[in-house]
């Protein structure tokens, strides 16, 4: 059963395609461009998760699915994808990641992703889960609202797992030196599911899940519950990029809008010799291993970056 479903992001894409369209300068474009870039594959990984979450569990009656709920509590934040809760009262807490040219997990669980045949460090979505577990329990301490039996409240047993891409290529470490097993590709989410029902109770608080069988319509009134808290990220995106108020009067079609400073600039990129901002050249100077030390304006950039 559906409780909610994804945010869609085109607001946010559109705020960010109309600062592109401002008098910005070089550095804040390349920016804004990376970050559209990290919203829309953000994007894409949800939407495929969320499509063999939904294909599998929309109309099954021992299943809820929140997808995309962002909840505070006490000066946490926790952003989580997708949410599954079923009538054993255990709380599956799903992170996508949609890494298109592959990821690689060392033996100590760090992430590396690759883009344009260069990589680069990522932080761990796995304790990324971990840290939204931390601030749902925080959340259900602050608030009311889990059922109970017999009085006592009935307290939810947490499975973290990551969903990477189907179309993406994981490269694991040995089992022995980091356990991967909650890496996973969205398309075997629900063979992971069949396959942790018919190991049974391995522990005693999985012994103790088994005894706490809920009813359909509990799981349904908590997670209707738990979407009234939902408090989606509100961004202003011209503070995050340092865009004055007077700096975003948009650029009309046709009509170059130079910077002042350009013309007289000494500073020139190592590819076309026009003219950069100072503010450009250090950009790309404090990227080194992006720029080779050389500065480029921003068509340029995007050039050196494909290479």
């Amino acid at each position: 059963m559906i409780i909610k479903e994804r945010d869609i992001n085109n607001e946010e894409i559109g705020k960010l395609n109309a600062l592109l369209n401002s008098a910005i300068s070089e550095e804040q474009k390349f920016r804004i461009e990376k970050e559209l870039y990290t919203i829309k594959q953000g994007s894409a990984g949800e939407d495929s998760s969320a499509y063999y979450i939904d294909f599998h569990l929309k109309d099954s009656k021992n299943w809820v699915v929140i997808h995309d709920i962002r909840i505070e509590t006490k000066g946490r934040s926790a952003q989580i994808d997708h949410l599954l809760i079923n009538r054993l009262f255990e709380f599956y807490i799903l992170e996508s990641k949609y890494y298109h040219n592959g990821v690689e997990i060392n033996e100590h669980g760090e992430f590396t992703a690759f883009y344009n045949k260069k990589s680069y460090g990522v932080p761990s979505p796995i304790e990324q889960n971990e840290r939204h577990i931390i601030c749902l329990k925080k959340f259900f301490e602050s608030n009311n609202i889990l059922p109970t039996r017999l009085g006592v409240k009935i307290t939810p047993t947490y499975k973290n797992y990551v969903l990477i891409s189907p179309k993406s290529i994981i490269k694991r470490p040995k089992k022995k030196t980091f356990n991967t097993d909650n890496v996973i590709k969205a398309d075997i989410l629900e063979r992971v599911i069949e396959e942790n029902s018919e190991k049974g109770p391995q522990s005693i608080s999985d012994f103790m899940s088994v005894t706490k069988i809920v009813s359909t319509s509990t799981i349904e009134t908590l997670a209707k519950e738990m979407v009234k808290f939902h408090k989606p990220l509100k961004i202003d995106w011209k503070r995050k990029f340092k865009i004055p108020k007077k700096q975003t009067s948009s650029i009309q079609p046709g009509i170059s809008k130079k910077n002042p400073t350009e013309s007289s600039s000494k500073y020139f990129c190592a590819s076309c010799k026009s003219g950069v901002t100072e503010k450009v050249a250090k950009f790309c100077w404090n990227n080194k291993k992006k720029f080779n030390g050389k500065a480029y304006c921003f068509n340029c950039q995007k050039k050196v970056q494909q290479l």
